[in-house]
């Protein structure tokens, strides 16, 4: 589970909804720079998430782009 109640199901169809859409989403992880999302960046997320470095709801965030 991602957060409250998303499934690695629920963000599969995001990421090939966005990929369909020709979108850009882009991720930062707690402090460090806004990168777009890629095979990396995600293994980075659930590194960050298994490994108690999340803290709070806002240490991971993203923002879509057309």
């Amino acid at each position: 589970m991602f957060g409250e109640g998303i499934t690695i199901y629920d963000l599969m169809g995001l990421l090939k909804a966005i990929r369909e859409k020709n979108l850009t989403l882009q991720v930062k992880i707690i402090d460090g720079p806004w990168e777009n999302l890629s095979a990396a960046i995600l293994s980075r997320m659930i590194e960050a998430i298994t490994d108690g470095s999340i803290t709070q709801s806002s240490d991971i965030r993203l923002r879509l782009f057309a």
